[in-house]
């Protein structure tokens, strides 16, 4: 009687923290890229801030005349505070699009760039499913993502009390938490299209586009009366709308972006193993 060997299934932690480190590794040079550019940033608003607060009044002033709506549009009404200050120089564009940019790129990179390369079938040859490649791509997106949000919050935090930038470190770390999930909403929007099409430039082009529209939308509704009835639908109005920097962590908001993006996952997940890549 032939002995049947049965051969052990891998335990899917260690496949999923290995795959994991193996991304992160590979995309260590960007990550650090993004961060370094984004803390940069951060410390050069902080040293012109003491500036603003200097001449306070009068800034204040000047931004007064400027319409309203746009005022409205680039969070100006409190400009010359700490929180407003944050607000208008680093939240309301350059702190969202930069960690957005993080994470469409690792994302659309995820599972289109395995298969672009050439390496998606030596991948998927392994003893390990395509859901835990999936799991480990969107564990290391989102690290990367941290990583870069981690260094902009400890830059702002350690350097706001050396200027006299009087914000609340909850309301700092509120500020960069509905920023991070408005990234991986967007992130998990190229997942999607990068697992049902396999185009990393489709994913990345659809998910970036998809982001500047939305920003647009909320910067220019309230400029103008018949777009204004949308700025709801604008994933940064849901993150942002609130004005974190200073009412804190908006949890409805934050509930619907994490949840949206979970289910755009999901369905990324089901995409990836419907789909044939290379016959397998």
């Amino acid at each position: 009687m032939t002995a049947i060997t049965v051969r052990a299934v891998p335990a899917a932690v260690p496949q999923v923290l290995t795959l994991t480190m193996r991304t992160v590794s590979e995309r260590w040079r960007s990550t650090f890229g993004w961060g370094l550019g984004l803390v940069l940033m951060a410390v050069l608003q902080l040293a012109v801030y003491p500036s603003v607060a200097k001449s306070s009044a009068s800034m204040q002033d000047f931004v007064n005349e400027w319409p309203e709506a746009f005022r409205q549009a680039f969070n100006l009404d409190a400009y010359t505070t700490g929180a407003g200050f944050l607000n208008a120089e680093m939240f309301s564009m350059m702190v969202p699009l930069v960690l957005i940019a993080v994470a469409v790129s690792g994302a659309a990179a995820a599972t289109a760039g395995e298969e672009e390369r050439g390496t998606a079938d030596l991948l998927l040859s392994l003893p390990v499913s395509r859901g835990r490649v999936v799991v480990a791509k969107v564990l290391a997106t989102v690290i990367a993502v941290l990583l870069v949000a981690a260094a902009t919050l400890l830059t702002i935090a350690v350097g706001a009390p050396l200027v006299d930038l009087e914000v609340g470190l909850g309301e700092l770390a509120a500020g960069v938490l509905m920023t991070v999930l408005l990234a991986l909403f967007f992130g998990a929007v190229a997942l999607l299209v990068a697992a049902a099409t396999g185009k990393r430039i489709v994913a990345l082009g659809t998910a970036v586009g998809l982001a500047l529209g939305a920003f647009l939308l909320n910067a220019l509704a309230p400029m103008a009366d018949w777009l204004e009835p949308w700025q709801k639908a604008s994933p940064f109005n849901w993150a942002l709308g609130d004005n974190p920097l200073v009412n804190g962590v908006d949890a409805v908001m934050a509930g619907v972006l994490a949840v949206a993006a979970i289910a755009l996952v999901v369905i990324a997940h089901v995409a990836y193993r419907r789909r044939d890549i290379g016959g397998r």
